[in-house]
């Protein structure tokens, strides 16, 4: 890209240079040719130069803003390709006594498949999925590439951009159908296949008007570390955002290429530094992410006449060659093929130690890859969903391909195996997902200097009716960051711009400087010539041309001086119109910053708050357990009352009724005994333990009675009223 800012730094200067080479071949020849000729010469070289600027003045005015007409929006192209069963499964179906049955029945317009577990042979229970084309067990290489492939290829060496990425468990066959390297050339799969079209097409397309520039780079993706497969010292690259080339990968390294042989030795040295390891399920399984990307530059001259000339054509670097045109158009495609290491399950494959971190890290970045494509297609929905590309290396590196700007084609993989049922359902979801993004598909091309005024005034314009709708509602932190980044961008282009157009109207400028030096050194020369031994001016018929020719020639100075002023109030008009389009991005930018302050004291405030809240809510809970602790000994204590109060209850009754029923019948039998056995010499004893009977009988009935009406009271009475009489009683006694 750098490149085509030589081109057009080279060319836009043209028009200037080739009217000061005018201007001094003007001067040399009033030096050899009489003096009416050099005055009809130089003229005519003045209206040449007036033209000239004209031209420019006119082309840089009314140039066209098209620079969006080649943008268009593209689902991406999704394609399952079902590979053929491994002997090892026919074993293990035969070893289980049944026969080899396959989970994926694919329908006739080969555009949908069903998918089951196989206990149903009809397909009565099963998934269905749709997608742009489903191969079977017995597809061929050339027919995918042709298909699917080979469109994509191409269209980079129109300057658009391209991604195909093989996508399934692993053991699926991806590594084959990228690469597919082997003796048979019927079995090569779509890097070596595209390798060769794209040297087909420049051989075929190319011409003395038409140079291309082809460079490829390899790299891999190992535990998240990105490593160069080109250069082993260089590992744990960066990624990095360029304005003018996207995403990238700093310091990897690109070779330039020639031929097909000197790409397929690339990619054989690439492979030898790719990460590799034997499991359960593959003997070769890839234990890494490997992009391999090829980077196409194209430049097309092409040449017209003056009057064919459209000025409004963005997409040219023009200069002038006599009376013809010479249109330059640069543009640059970036082709990445994609074979991802493929997902599996740690209890299938068996791995462990050093193979279990590689497969933790290959299901981590496929993970972040399966976000990223649910958010995507949340977004599509019209919902505002932060789409995850930093979270893992593969996606960040494949962001222009998901949702940017690229034609991608997914090639998923699956198994038809039974004990491959799940990974496979898995792959197919993942693909039907994916084939709802929408990706918008620009041609890379370098815009004349000249159209980037109005490319930038209309991105301005864009990006305030978009500020404009976001300040009604409230405005998401990272849009607003986006927002403002855009914005600023915006603002230098077009600066640049303008100071183009500055530098242009200096030289306009210097060039009217030239002219007039040139006038009077015309007429320093003329002052000096001689007619018939007198002074050629003091002749009245070469004072009459002279003066005529002047006044000619003053009109048109007068009028193109006009001309250059208008145009000079134009620019100083424009330039107003920059500064007051900064100062109102400036109140914008001011808005937005007061935006996200007020917005991070909401959530400064939210945060306070939920932390009270939190705190309250930890209290509320300590005070619960301790009235749940509370409650529970109450409650014991509560049934171990009750049980006593039982316990002792019972206990009254039976003594009120050894009283009732034993005691105070015995005591009524003594006394009755003492008179019949009553003698005068006992009469005083016998009164006086006849009395204690009485008053021990009585005492008996009180308790009795006692006992009866305190069986209601609490414990503490009750064990008072029992206390109270039986001390009576001991007293008695």
């Amino acid at each position: 890209m750098n490149r085509s800012g030589s081109f057009r730094r080279s060319l836009s200067s043209t028009s200037m240079q080739q009217a000061a080479a005018s201007a001094n071949k003007s001067i040399n020849s009033v030096n050899n040719n009489n003096n009416q000729q050099n005055i009809n010469n130089h003229t005519n070289d003045y209206e040449d130069v007036d033209e000239e600027i004209e031209d420019q003045i006119d082309s840089a005015r009314n140039i066209e803003d098209d620079f969006d007409a080649s943008n268009q929006q593209e689902h991406i192209t999704v394609v399952v390709r079902v590979r053929p069963p491994l002997p090892r499964e026919i074993k293990a179906a035969q070893e289980r006594g049944e026969p080899y049955v396959s989970t994926i029945k694919i329908n006739d317009s080969h555009k949908s498949l069903t998918i089951s577990d196989a206990l149903d042979n009809d397909y009565g229970v099963g998934h269905s999925f749709t997608f742009d084309h489903v191969y079977g067990e017995d597809s061929r290489q050339d027919e995918i590439y042709e298909n699917h492939a080979r469109g994509a290829v191409l269209s980079v060496l129109k300057g658009y951009n391209a991604t195909l990425f093989a996508y399934g468990q692993t053991g699926t066959g991806k590594t084959f159908t990228m690469e597919g390297f082997s003796g048979k050339r019927e079995l090569r799969g779509v890097i070596p296949r595209a390798t060769e079209d794209i040297f087909d097409y420049i051989e075929t397309k190319g011409s003395s008007n038409i140079n291309f520039l082809i460079r490829a780079s390899y790299l891999q993706i190992y535990k998240e570390v990105i490593y160069d497969l080109l250069d082993p010292s260089k590992s744990n690259l960066t990624i990095r955002e360029d304005k003018k080339k996207g995403t990238c990968v700093e310091g990897l390294t690109e070779v330039v290429v020639r031929t097909p042989k000197e790409i397929y030795q690339l990619i054989e040295r690439g492979r030898k530094g790719r990460a590799k390891a034997a499991t359960k399920l593959n003997e070769e399984s890839s234990r890494s992410h490997a992009v391999f990307i090829i980077v196409a530059e194209h430049l097309e001259r092409s040449v017209s006449n003056e009057e064919d000339i459209d000025c409004a054509n963005a997409d040219a670097i023009t200069g002038k060659q006599g009376t013809h045109e010479v249109k330059e158009s640069y543009r640059i495609g970036k082709l990445n093929l994609v074979d991802l290491a493929g997902s599996e399950r740690v209890s299938v494959s068996g791995a462990s130690g050093d193979l279990l971190e590689q497969t933790k890290k290959i299901n981590l970045s496929l993970t972040c890859l399966g976000m990223v494509i649910s958010a995507l297609t949340k977004t599509y929905k019209k919902k505002e969903v932060y789409v995850p590309y930093r979270d893992s290396k593969l996606t960040r590196l494949l962001a222009d391909s998901l949702g940017g700007n690229c034609r991608t084609t997914m090639l998923a993989m699956v198994s038809p195996a039974l004990e491959f049922y799940g990974e496979s359902l898995s792959t197919l979801n993942f693909a039907k997902r994916a084939k709802c993004i929408k990706n918008v598909v620009t041609v890379n091309e370098d815009l004349d200097q000249r159209a980037l005024l109005r490319k930038y005034e209309k991105e301005l314009k864009r990006l305030r009716i978009e500020l404009s709708k976001k300040n009604k509602t409230v405005v998401g932190k990272q849009r607003i960051l986006e927002l403002e980044e855009e914005k600023r961008r915006a603002e230098e282009d077009k600066l640049a711009a303008i100071e183009a157009l500055e530098a242009r109207s200096r030289e306009f400028l210097h060039e009217k400087t030239l002219k007039r030096k040139l006038e009077e050194k015309i007429a320093h020369l003329q002052s000096q010539l001689l007619v018939g031994g007198e002074k050629i001016e003091e002749t009245p018929a070469f004072r009459k041309l002279i003066k005529q020719e002047y006044e000619r020639v003053h009109k048109q100075y007068e009028k193109k001086l006009a001309e250059l002023e208008r145009e000079r109030q134009s620019i100083e008009e424009d330039k107003a119109q920059v500064d007051r389009y900064k100062q109102l991005l400036l109140k914008q930018r001011d808005i937005m910053i007061a935006l996200t302050a007020r917005l991070n004291e909401r959530d400064e405030t939210i945060l306070s708050l939920q932390e009270e809240l939190d705190a309250y809510d930890h209290h509320q809970k300590m005070l619960e357990d301790a009235l749940d602790r509370k409650t529970a000994a109450l409650i014991h204590l509560q049934r171990v009352t009750d049980a006593g109060l039982s316990t002792k209850e019972k206990e009254k009754q039976a003594l009120r009724k050894i009283i009732e029923v034993k005691m105070i019948p015995y005591m009524n039998t003594i006394y009755k005994s003492m008179n019949a056995f009553e003698t005068p010499e006992m009469e005083e004893t016998t009164k006086q333990v006849k009395k204690q009977v009485a008053t021990v009988t009585q005492l008996m009935k009180q308790t009795a009675n006692a006992l009866s009406l305190n069986s209601g009271n609490s414990t503490e009475e009750q064990s008072s009223t029992s206390e109270a009489s039986l001390n009576q009683f001991q007293t008695h006694e």
